[in-house]
Formats: structure tokens, C-alpha cells, sequence
């Protein structure tokens, strides 16, 4: 009996050791060594005139397989008769679960494009590439990657910026939304792909460069027929923030930067084809026109448009507004989730933005010169299920004893124009104000994360970039968290975002941080003007 005892004692010892090894090497932390405390430009670096380059890459996967949905759920089911074609005769389903929503949705075709969209910006002193995917999120560790890549084959290029669109339905690259709860739905080759064109689109940017003009202007508020705010208190992140880049020689357009804060999720949970949503009509409104049945409504602008997102926490989506198309003199309703709808959106959003560009408030950059500060920090993971992702291997990022996430701040400013990146889901009332203290709330506490960002921020236009350099999920207000009742607001149960976000002292930590490289920004500004 004790010779069985034992035996079953050191096979358990043996299993747990085993099991022990394996959580340590599944939420390892991927780039230990890199720290970054970034500040450009350097001492002493003669600064000149301005030059940018912009860049596209086309990260569409290959959709060798498609399927057959028995029942109509969206979902790819097997198990209830749902059918593959084996386009590349591999014997398997290979298969692109699409990001947001739901587990097993199975991308089933391409409605348009996605892409990695970059400019890069030379002041002789430092140059600068921001890069935008069309993709739900990228984790820092992967953002890391596509830097390695640009440092191996243009070291010139000091910093990179890359954020995320969050698009609905485009492939995982987080892997919360595979096959099943328990199985990653990232394709390690697409992610691969992704950041090999993404590195891509900054290097042929850099290679573009040439002498521009840069002018900036602003829409003060988005129509509301466009767009909703799904959780109270009701703060949206107001307007739309442009720049507009010119050759410097000819006044020909390069480029458009836009910053506006909006789910791109239109087409709803039950689509099944790519698309990079309402932003594929925003994009494709201001460069070439807005178009309906080979009729132009309205011309474009020409250039290479790249959207930054903003502060979408809450959330903010146009999925469940009624929105009304003046072209068509059609009013979509709160629950159509048609294409119909998207480019209605869509193409609403680029009008905003070519009425704009037609008017006569831009500012130009006179003095370009421009300032970054980088750093990273560590957040504390509290979010259990993000604890035992992370075990299953569903999440494939770096994590601190399984109790801290690597992120980042960058804040850049080019002159007056100041930009701030955010890794994550930020809600409105942490960037433009309106926090407040409900009732029923899990912290009864006054707010923390005040003053809010753009009343700190210096430049004459902000911009503020959400899931940049990382994607943390939401990052909300101490005060509005809200996972005990009684439940703020009159809930009868407690509202979506805690689910999906790192923990209580996420708002908060970010706050500080912020806080912090906004101080150092100004006090470099101030010694610059003083030499």
C-alpha cells in the first residue's frame, strides 16, 4: 500500500511540476528586456524642413476554403452539419475566424480590402512612422516585432506608432475569438503577414518622403444619426481631427490623417465577410468620391487617407443608430446591419470630412519640428479570465508573473499638433471630461482620472489614438466600474466592458501615466524654446 502511495504521490508532484512549467512558459514575458524611456529628438540635432511619405499594404488574407451554414447561425458548427470546401486540397479547414462579437464565425469571403496604411515624418532630427491596421488589436509584443523589422532595414527611422482600426471583421490577432473559448483564433501566419506588411508600409513611406506642408483643421461634433454611445453616463469623443499633408513643392495632396472615435462593427455579428466596415467607405469617399451605381455624387480629394481611432470605450458604434442616406433618401433602421448601412455611414463621415477640408478654417504648421516621448509601464492584471486565457494559451502575449501587462505612451507633437497614443479602449469622460460618481457604483469615490486628457494636453489640435502600440480592452473610470449591485444607472445587471478590460486601476494607472509624459512634454518644450 505505501508503495502504491508513494508512486501516486510522485506522479502527482511529477504532473504538477509539468503543469507548473508549462503556465510559466505560456505567460512568459516576451520582451523582458525592452524598456523604453524614448525621448526624441536628441541633444544638440540641427532640425530641418519637414519631409513625409505615405504608404499602403494590402493584409487581405487568402480565403483558400469557404463553407456551407446548415442552420443559418453564423457560426461554423461541424457538429450540425455544417460543410468546408477543401480549396487547397490540404484535408483540412483552414479557416480565418473573424475578430469581435462571437466565438466560431468563419470568415466566408472578402467585401473589400484590408490594409496597413503608414506616413512617415522627417524633421532632419527625427523621423517618425505611424502605422495603421485594419485589425481589432495588436498586442504590444507584436507591435515590438514590426520595429524590430523597420530597425533591421531602415535604423534611420527612430520611433514607430502603430495602431489598430478595431474592425469587427477582420481576422483575430488577440484570440479571443476562435473555433472555441478554450482555442486561440489567430492564424500565426497571417500574424506574421500582417506584421511583415506593416513594417513594409513605414519602410516604402520612408522611401516616399518628400518636402510637404502640413495644415490642420477640426470638425467640432460627429452627426448623431452616426453614431451612439451604449453605456451612461452618455459622453461621446466629439468630432473629427484632421491634417492635411501637401507636397511642399506643387501644393499636390500626399495625404490625409484623420482622428475620430468610432466602433467599426456596422455590419453586425452576423456577416461573414472581411471588410474594414464603415471605414472602407470613409476612406474610399474622401480619396476618390463618394460613388453609387458608377454615380459620383461627390468628388474626392486624392491622397492616401489613414483614420486614427479615438476614445471608443462605453462604447461608441453607429451599429444600432437609424441613419439616414441623403443619396437614397433612405432611413436605415437601428437593427439593419446591411452593407446598405455601412456605406451609409461611411460615406455620411467622409462628406463630414470633404466639407471640412472645402472650408477655410486650416491652420498651417509654420514651425514643424517635432518632440516624442515613449515609455513603457507595467498595468496590474486583475481580470481572471484574462488570467486563465493566458494559461490556455488563448492569449499569446507577454505577461509579469501573471499579474502585470507590459504597455505604452507615446505622445508626439509635430509644432502645434499634438498626439497621444492610448493602448486601448478608452471611455470619452478619461479624454474629454464627464466622469461622474453613480449610484450603485463598485468604488465610492470621488473621480480619479481628472483633469481629463485634451484639458491637459497643449496643442492647438489633439489627437488622442486609441489601441495604439497594444490593445488592453476597456479602460474605464474607477468610479463608473460597476461588477456588484446594486447596478448604477438603474441597471437591473451589470454592464458590459469589466468583462473585457484588465481591472479597476486600469483608468487610473493610465491616468498617471499620461499625466506624467504630458509634464515632461512641456518642460521640453520649454528648455527647446529657451536654446
Amino acid at each position: 500500500m505505501k508503495k502504491y502511495l508513494k508512486l501516486t504521490i510522485v506522479i502527482l508532484l511529477l504532473i504538477s511540476g509539468l503543469a507548473g512549467i508549462y503556465i510559466i512558459i505560456k505567460t512568459r514575458e516576451r520582451n523582458k528586456d525592452y524598456i523604453l524611456n524614448l525621448i526624441l529628438p536628441g541633444q544638440n540635432v540641427a532640425r530641418g524642413k519637414i519631409k513625409a511619405g505615405f504608404a499602403r499594404e494590402n493584409i487581405t488574407p487568402l480565403l483558400t476554403d469557404n463553407w456551407k451554414d446548415a442552420d443559418n447561425n453564423y457560426m461554423y458548427e461541424p457538429d450540425k452539419g455544417d460543410t468546408f470546401t477543401d480549396g487547397n486540397n490540404n484535408g483540412r479547414f483552414d479557416a480565418f475566424w473573424m475578430a469581435g462579437f462571437s466565438n466560431r464565425r468563419a470568415a466566408n469571403g472578402v467585401h473589400d480590402s484590408l490594409w496597413a496604411r503608414a506616413i512617415v515624418l522627417d524633421d532632419s532630427a527625427s523621423v517618425i512612422g505611424l502605422v495603421v491596421i485594419d485589425a481589432i488589436g495588436f498586442f504590444h509584443d507584436d507591435v515590438i516585432a514590426v520595429r524590430k523589422l523597420v530597425a533591421r532595414r531602415n535604423p534611420e527611422i527612430g520611433h514607430v506608432i502603430l495602431s489598430s482600426t478595431h474592425s469587427h471583421e477582420a481576422p483575430d490577432l488577440q484570440g479571443l475569438w476562435g473555433e472555441s473559448e478554450y482555442k486561440s483564433g489567430v492564424s500565426q501566419d497571417y500574424r506574421i503577414m500582417v506584421q511583415q506588411k506593416a513594417a513594409d508600409a513605414v519602410c516604402r513611406a520612408y522611401e516616399n518622403r518628400t518636402n510637404a506642408k502640413i495644415e490642420f483643421t477640426q470638425i467640432d461634433s460627429i452627426e448623431k444619426d452616426l453614431i451612439d454611445d451604449f453605456r451612461m453616463p452618455r459622453v461621446f469623443d466629439e468630432g473629427i481631427r484632421i491634417i492635411r499633408v501637401k507636397c511642399a513643392e506643387d501644393e499636390k495632396l500626399m495625404g490625409i490623417l484623420l482622428n475620430i472615435g468610432i466602433h467599426p462593427e456596422t455590419a453586425g455579428s452576423t456577416n461573414l465577410l472581411i471588410t474594414s466596415d464603415i471605414f472602407h467607405y470613409l476612406r474610399e469617399g474622401i480619396e476618390q468620391g463618394v460613388l453609387y451605381y458608377d454615380q459620383l455624387k461627390r468628388e474626392g480629394a486624392g491622397g492616401t487617407v489613414v483614420v486614427f481611432n479615438g476614445a471608443i470605450g462605453g462604447l461608441m458604434s453607429g451599429m444600432s443608430s437609424q441613419t439616414h442616406d441623403k443619396w437614397l433618401d433612405r432611413t436605415f433602421s437601428a437593427d439593419d446591419n446591411s452593407f446598405d448601412k455601412v456605406r451609409a455611414q461611411g460615406y455620411r463621415l467622409a462628406d463630414q470630412v470633404l466639407s471640412g477640408m472645402a472650408s477655410d478654417g486650416w491652420k498651417t504648421v509654420d514651425h514643424p519640428d517635432m518632440n516624442l516621448i515613449a515609455k513603457t509601464f507595467y498595468f496590474r492584471l486583475d481580470n481572471i479570465l484574462f488570467k486563465l486565457g493566458a494559461i490556455a494559451g488563448v492569449f499569446d502575449r507577454g505577461f509579469k508573473r501573471l499579474g502585470f501587462v507590459k504597455s505604452e505612451v507615446n505622445l508626439l507633437t509635430i509644432g502645434p499638433v499634438w498626439f497621444l497614443t492610448i493602448p486601448g479602449e478608452i471611455n470619452p469622460e478619461i479624454v474629454n471630461g464627464g466622469i461622474e460618481t453613480p449610484d450603485g457604483s463598485d468604488f465610492a469615490i470621488d473621480p480619479v482620472e481628472v483633469p481629463p486628457f485634451r484639458q491637459m494636453m497643449k496643442g492647438e489640435i489633439n489627437f488622442v489614438i486609441g489601441l495604439a502600440n497594444d490593445e488592453v480592452g476597456y479602460i474605464m473610470p474607477k468610479t463608473h466600474w460597476d461588477e456588484k449591485p446594486p447596478f448604477t444607472y438603474g441597471d437591473k445587471e451589470a454592464p458590459y466592458g469589466e468583462i473585457n478590460s484588465l481591472g479597476p486601476e486600469t483608468g487610473p494607472e493610465i491616468h498617471r501615466q499620461v499625466k506624467d509624459i504630458i509634464n515632461r512634454m512641456q518642460q521640453q518644450l520649454s528648455e527647446n524654446k529657451g536654446k
